[in-house]
């Protein structure tokens, strides 16, 4: 009689683990939920590698997807705000109007108009006060000094790549000139020597309309 006393006590302590389920589901499924949540978020943050992005490939695409670089050579960077003096050290008479007319006017290049609106503060020959500030500039060949101090005006230089885009020149005929004098009076100074019209754009500039 004892031995099944104890026996009807321990079944009646035994939990019932499908009933506590059944009770606690909800709990239960809010916990399973959020245990999928934390360790989606620690495999996304911690375990998945990001995809490695070659970004220098992806402009060169995206350029060629778009046609940028012919979207950027039409394009006017505020030309206006670039000082240009023009000086003329060749026996060609009226060449620095003619190169006046062209960076305001613009040119045409293979039925496209590549416009100027550019300002020139100055044109001239080249004379022996401009070679006190620059120096002796031998005639065959065409110069272009920078007068702004790009340590204190970085975004000059985004001026300097549209100034090279419009004229065609390369990157190496620039040369920093930099003196309070010379930057207060102008932006950039471009000496045409005997080869103005060699390999860059200004081969396509018209005889000056004035």
């Amino acid at each position: 009689m004892l031995n099944k006393n104890r026996q009807r006590r321990y079944n009646y302590n035994k939990p019932n683990y499908i009933s506590i389920l059944k009770n606690n589901s909800s709990i239960i499924l809010f916990f399973t939920i959020l245990v999928i949540m934390i360790y989606s978020i620690i495999d996304y943050n911690f375990f998945n590698e990001p995809p490695i992005v070659d970004v220098q490939r992806h402009n060169l695409d995206k350029i060629r997807e778009f046609n940028l670089k012919e979207l950027y050579n039409q394009k006017n960077l505020n030309h206006n705000e670039v000082r240009i003096w023009i000086l003329n050290n060749t026996d060609q008479t009226g060449l620095a109007g003619k190169m006046r007319d062209c960076f305001e006017i613009g040119y045409q290049k293979n039925e496209k108009k590549i416009k100027g609106d550019y300002i020139i503060y100055k044109q001239d020959n080249f004379k022996s006060e401009d070679r006190y500030d620059l120096g002796k500039i031998n005639s065959e060949i065409t110069k272009v000094f920078v007068h702004v101090d790009l340590e204190d005006y970085p975004k000059f230089k985004t001026h300097i790549q549209e100034f090279l885009s419009f004229t065609g020149f390369e990157s190496e005929i620039i040369d920093y000139e930099y003196s309070q004098k010379l930057y207060q009076e102008r932006d950039i100074t471009i000496i045409l020597g005997n080869n103005w019209n060699k390999n860059n754009n200004l081969i396509y500039c018209k005889e000056s309309i004035n």
